[in-house]
């Protein structure tokens, strides 16, 4: 197994990881329309298919009446059934988290299913205990996953308060 770098995700790319599994995000995520991304990793297996992916896109939040704050938003974190359980996703995140320090952001940030926080834990993800409301193309919702969050960058913390996600989840 391989991590690449991967300039586009397709549409092939896709349905190959997915491999016909009807609810990957839990069927919770599959509801939502979330922003592209910027920066893709995937990992490859020793046949050169691509059984991994994950993205990161810069993104604005605001927390209560703080200034908007930019977060590395990690999101698209699928790794095919048959290749789960092996780090897979955990080493896809740490990369994207390495990405995420060279665009110079202070925090990463993701959304995630209940059953996947203590993945993220393990990573120094913690949880955002607010409800994080978002854009869909009805206008803002709560986004129904948990969000969590890490700090990238010395003693950053995470305001108190309602959290207002700018844009679409990633």
């Amino acid at each position: 197994m391989r991590l690449v770098k991967l300039d586009r995700v397709t549409h092939e790319d896709w349905q190959r990881i997915v491999a016909g599994e009807r609810e990957p995000f839990g069927g919770i995520g599959e509801t939502l329309v979330w922003r592209d991304k910027s920066h893709h990793v995937g990992v490859r297996d020793d046949a050169g298919q691509l059984v991994a992916m994950a993205g990161l896109v810069l993104a604005d939040v605001r927390v209560a009446d703080e200034p908007l704050m930019q977060v590395a938003g990690i999101g698209g974190v699928i790794v095919t059934k048959a290749a789960r359980g092996q780090g897979l996703a955990g080493m896809m995140v740490e990369r994207l988290l390495e990405i995420a320090a060279e665009l110079e952001a202070e925090r990463a940030m993701l959304f995630c299913l209940a059953k996947n926080m203590s993945l993220y834990a393990k990573l120094g993800f913690q949880p955002i205990e607010q409800t994080v409301s978002a854009q869909q193309p009805g206008g803002p919702i709560a986004v129904p996953m948990r969000a969590m969050w890490k700090p990238l960058a010395g003693a950053t913390r995470w305001p108190k308060g309602r959290v207002e996600l700018q844009g679409e989840p990633f």
